[in-house]
């Protein structure tokens, strides 16, 4: 059965899909983590078995659905996508559609092997855009362990090399397919050594670190305590608000997230591979097996790329949600959209949305500037 296409909104900014959570690295920060607590490797076990992500033919089936459009990429990250389905996927899912992809990844195949594994698809990695369409996370503690004591001179070199299998390399990012960014991390430095390492052969920038450390929490948040109300001690459990989300999230095996948090917490938690399994069996009719399936579950997805009645306007409802203060930080982070939405016209965008925040007085009191939150608080918590 064909599946309808999805009517893409026009004011969509992101589409995420993570093919798999396995990683072949264990950094002490990890935003997979929502946490923190540097646990990547427990919380997320590398298990040699398929049935923690959809196949290539299931992906290529789902992203059908997605109209083409070289001005929306769709992001293919992880965990590391280099390694999914045993590190042959990406070729295999890209060579059966049209799309153009964004790839986040750790660079965790030698240059060769990653370019094979392609299948002859280098063109899908390749658009016309301000910035790389491969984004290689350097991770210095974890890189330097596997490379021997090597790891920024290891990456730059990996990612130079696809100069050899049809991408354009350029230290100049608007020209460039490939490009290393570092989280900004308190204890993440930029030497003299890294900049002789990569000047005029690749870009390289950081980015903004978001989370808590020693204590303190880095990173602008459009609402207050989303991400550090507990992690930092500020309340001792979390609150209740309504809340939609502005991206589009996959998981690995095709479930629709409303935001970061809940994909990852149900990935600590083992992922929905039952629920999965049943949804198989079933056309995968999400709409009509989600209350049974998630009926024990706290973090419930809204819904299923490849149910035939997944319909953008599930981003679109604002849904209760009682985890308020437990946020992964690029979902509550005042950030520019696509359209440059706060570059230009400083309307701050965010990948979550939310409404109707019960935020007792004594948080409340804590706040700033409490008329900027004032329009996101429940009715009976405004500010007096």
């Amino acid at each position: 059965m064909k599946l309808p296409l999805l009517n893409l909104p026009a004011s969509l900014n992101y589409i995420g899909i993570f093919l798999t959570l396995d990683c072949n690295l264990n950094c002490s920060y990890c935003i997979n983590d929502p946490k923190q607590e540097g646990q990547r490797s427990t919380v997320f076990p590398i298990q040699a078995t398929n049935d923690r992500a959809m196949s290539p033919d299931l992906w290529a089936r789902a992203l059908s659905r997605i109209p083409y459009s070289p001005e929306l990429p769709i992001t293919l990250q992880g965990g590391e996508p280099m390694l999914y389905w045993k590190s042959r996927g990406l070729g295999l899912l890209l060579e059966q559609v049209p799309h153009y992809f964004d790839l986040l990844t750790n660079f965790a195949l030698p240059p060769a092997q990653f370019a094979r594994n392609l299948r002859g698809q280098q063109a899908k990695l390749q658009r016309k855009a301000p910035y790389p369409s491969i984004r290689v996370s350097y991770h210095a503690e974890e890189m330097d362990r596997a490379w021997k004591g090597q790891g920024f001179q290891e990456l730059v070199d990996r990612c130079a090399a696809l100069d050899q299998f049809g991408f354009c390399v350029s230290p100049e990012k608007s020209k460039s397919d490939v490009g290393i960014y570092m989280v900004a991390h308190p204890e993440n430095h930029v030497t003299a050594e890294m900049e002789g390492i990569y000047k005029d052969r690749i870009p390289f920038e950081t980015k903004e670190f978001l989370g808590v450390h020693d204590n303190r929490l880095y990173g602008h948040y459009l609402y207050p305590f989303s991400t550090d109300l507990v992690s930092r001690g500020i309340a001792l459990r979390t609150l209740e608000c309504e809340c939609r989300t502005t991206e589009l999230l996959i998981d690995p095996l095709g479930f629709v997230w409303g935001c970061h948090f809940f994909l990852y917490q149900s990935w600590v938690e083992g992922g929905p591979r039952a629920q999965f399994s049943v949804l198989a069996e079933n056309e995968f009719r999400f709409a009509d097996k989600a209350g049974d399936l998630f009926e024990a579950s706290t973090f419930t997805p809204i819904g299923h790329i490849l149910d035939p009645e997944f319909t953008m306007e599930a981003l679109t409802v604002f849904r209760p949600c009682n985890q308020y203060g437990r946020c992964i930080g690029c979902d509550t982070k005042i950030k520019n959209d696509r359209f440059q939405s706060y570059y230009d016209r400083g309307v701050p965008h965010t990948s979550v949305q939310m409404r109707n925040i019960r935020m007792p007085a004594h948080l409340l009191r804590q706040v700033d500037r409490t008329e900027q939150i004032a329009p996101f608080l429940h009715p009976d918590n405004q500010p007096t």
